[in-house]
């Protein structure tokens, strides 16, 4: 058992313990549930990934917007969607400074106001 003088410290220690194991879960969005409005990374990255497995063309706008994202793995996996979605990469470099990807950028944007992704892709029904 602990001495007298611990008692407050263990005591305080599982209360916090406790508290975090509780607080933590319900605090963050889970990533499971990625969303393309979060400011998460992770869960913008969840929603990239589950965009391009199923080829989500509803998706397109908020994967051209994030062409543009701070994070370099944002980037590289909304590309990696676009490309998989539509079949192109309209010379996007994930890895270029913002000033060299912005023509990219405007390419697919043109495309989405041109209407090119408005319809299903060859192949699909």
């Amino acid at each position: 058992m602990y001495p007298m003088a611990r008692r407050p410290q263990f005591v305080l220690h599982a209360l916090l313990t406790a508290g975090l194991t509780l607080c933590v879960p319900g605090c963050f969005e889970p990533m499971s549930e990625g969303s393309f409005d979060s400011d998460n990374p992770a869960a913008l990255l969840y929603a990239t990934r589950r965009a391009g497995e199923t080829r989500d063309r509803r998706a397109i706008p908020s994967l051209i917007d994030l062409l543009d994202h701070d994070d370099p793995a944002v980037r590289l996996m909304s590309i990696n969607a676009l490309e998989r979605i539509t079949g192109e990469r309209k010379a996007y470099d994930y890895k270029a400074s913002i000033i060299e990807r912005q023509p990219a950028i405007e390419r697919w944007r043109q495309a989405m106001r041109d209407g090119e992704f408005d319809h299903p892709a060859e192949g699909e029904h």
